[in-house]
């Protein structure tokens, strides 16, 4: 009896066990339910069946690319503006200097919102329906002398 409950449990836990669950870490950063860090391309190939996510995901990677060159682009041109007014004798709040600023504080909200986006696709993908039915190809009925058995190939 307690050989057919631990093979039933095995069967149902490795059933469920197949469905794959990712988690979302900061920097953009998407794991697999074996703690592996997936690619975006890897995580691409995965939404590829539900387009609605993919098309979300992708737009979340564009917003993590433009506010980065945003950000870093903006630190750029204000350390740049700064070394040619310490080298020169010209004033030093330049229009240059505004476009910097401007450019790091519009960044801001720009890599926040793809955080969201990729948290709200991860969170998404792991409430979708997983399929939960298999399909079993062959059945055999295997005996010796000693029992009787089902052999199943999926």
């Amino acid at each position: 009896m307690k050989t057919k409950l631990l093979i039933t449990l095995f069967l149902f836990t490795s059933l469920f066990s197949f469905s794959q669950q990712l988690t979302y870490k900061y920097g953009g950063r998407i794991f697999d339910s074996k703690n592996q860090k997936m690619s975006p391309t890897e995580v691409r190939e995965l939404l590829a069946k539900q387009p609605g996510l993919l098309n979300y995901y992708n737009t979340g990677r564009t917003k993590k690319t433009v506010g980065s060159v945003m950000l870093y682009g903006g630190f750029a041109l204000l350390a740049t503006d700064f070394l040619i007014a310490a080298s020169t004798e010209s004033g030093y709040p330049t229009a240059l200097t505004y476009v910097s600023i401007a450019s790091i504080i519009i960044a801001i909200p720009v890599k926040i919102g793809y955080s969201k986006k990729i948290k709200t696709v991860v969170k998404d993908y792991n409430l979708l329906e997983k399929p939960t039915t298999f399909t079993v190809e062959k059945i055999n009925f295997v005996s010796n002398k000693n029992a009787i058995g089902v052999a199943l190939t999926f």
